[in-house]
């Protein structure tokens, strides 16, 4: 390489130190290439404690600042005949060249591998989370096979959880934070954090924050072990109670299959927060069991399954009206087959004022004349 482009190659590099700083949750390595004729000498760096990086080159490793690494790279690349240096961040690398043509720099979409779809998913859907260019997320939570086959035992979560997020693209195209912060409430294994996580940054290249609540340790323990091995530093996993935990003003709460009142919880936490959006699939319904009665219906809802499914589709038609009355602009939909599960609703809901005094009225006048109190109102109502 040149000396006189030293300076230039050096500019370049130091230049993303800033980036470094800005975007360290995403950064996921420095992979670079020395060439001295046909000979190449390979070396990486990736993201150490605190504000180090750890470089491996020649057989040795150190950590050093990202500012001694600057030092250290364009010294090493005077001794060689080109270098080629990929700062690597989750959708995007930086790609910077010297060689005897000077130094160029250019931006390409990080790799995608070639690794062959599953044969088992839906030939004719157009998944947004494909297995060729995210297998490392797939075999992570257990969509995939460490051979790069969908489990057959799993082809129907991976068909719900990538048609969620089909659904609930349009709230996420459509924000306009900096940074899009999702609470996962209820988040188990945390199929859709990960996921959601993903596609956010590395398909509609935004930044985010997500973050997992569940009340089970276990499960949060599993989550930041799965987070660790993919390098998914922007993600975090609490084990608290809904009922107690304190969000600021989240971009979106989602909450998928939590059971009975769980749903209202997350619903709760998510009003209570002043959350953007919500999207959530409620799972059992119980509570209202005992409050509900249809005076003359008897001869229906004598049959226990009659009534559970009136009392599924009295707690659904509260749980939005309620959020109706606190500003939310709702639809509910049906976001897989009821060939998979019968609780196949998506509630989804967007903030768009302090609360509607119309929709108010007549949520409390329907409790007034059911005589009931859900677990909804109590919910939306915790300090």
């Amino acid at each position: 390489m040149r000396k006189q482009d030293a300076a230039a190659l050096k500019l370049f590099i130091s230049g993303l130190e800033g980036r470094w700083r800005e975007n360290r949750e995403y950064f996921t390595g420095i992979q670079f290439t020395f060439t001295s004729g046909r000979k190449r000498f390979e070396g990486r760096a990736v993201r150490a404690e605190g504000d180090l990086l750890r470089l491996s080159f020649s057989g040795q490793k150190r950590e050093l600042t990202f500012a001694d690494f600057v030092e250290f790279y364009v010294t090493e690349a005077l001794r060689y005949d080109g270098a080629v240096l990929e700062y690597l961040e989750r959708g995007a690398t930086m790609i910077v060249e010297a060689d005897e043509r000077g130094v160029r720099t250019r931006q390409t979409d990080t790799k995608r591998t070639e690794e062959a779809a599953a044969s088992s998913v839906l030939p004719d859907r157009d998944y947004l989370i494909r297995p060729n260019e995210a297998p490392a997320l797939l075999k992570a939570i257990g969509i995939m096979s460490p051979d790069g086959k969908i489990r057959n035992n799993m082809i129907r979560k991976y068909n719900q959880i990538d048609h969620f997020v089909e659904l609930v693209r349009p709230m996420l195209e459509e924000d306009d934070s900096e940074t899009i912060t999702v609470l996962d409430c209820g988040c188990g294994k945390s199929y859709l954090s990960f996921v959601l996580n993903y596609f956010i940054r590395d398909v509609l290249h935004r930044r985010c924050r997500i973050t997992g609540v569940d009340i089970s340790q276990g499960v949060i323990d599993a989550s930041r072990r799965t987070a660790e091995q993919l390098g998914y530093a922007n993600m975090e996993f609490i084990c608290a109670d809904l009922r107690e935990y304190r969000a600021d003003r989240p971009s979106m709460v989602i909450s998928l299959h939590a059971c009975d009142t769980a749903t209202d919880m997350a619903m709760g936490l998510a009003v209570r927060s002043g959350a953007k959006n919500i999207a959530c699939v409620p799972c059992c319904h119980r509570e209202l069991l005992d409050q509900l009665k249809f005076p003359g219906m008897e001869p229906i809802t004598r049959h226990g399954v009659f009534a559970a499914r009136f009392n599924d589709l009295f707690t659904d038609g509260l749980r939005v009206m309620k959020l109706e009355s606190m500003g939310y602009r709702t639809s509910v939909v049906e976001y897989i087959s009821p060939l998979d599960t019968p609780k196949n609703l998506l509630i989804l809901a967007h903030k768009t004022s302090d609360g509607n005094p119309d929709a108010a009225r007549e949520y409390d006048g329907l409790l007034s004349r059911l005589g009931i109190y859900p677990a909804i109102e109590r919910e939306c109502m915790l300090e």
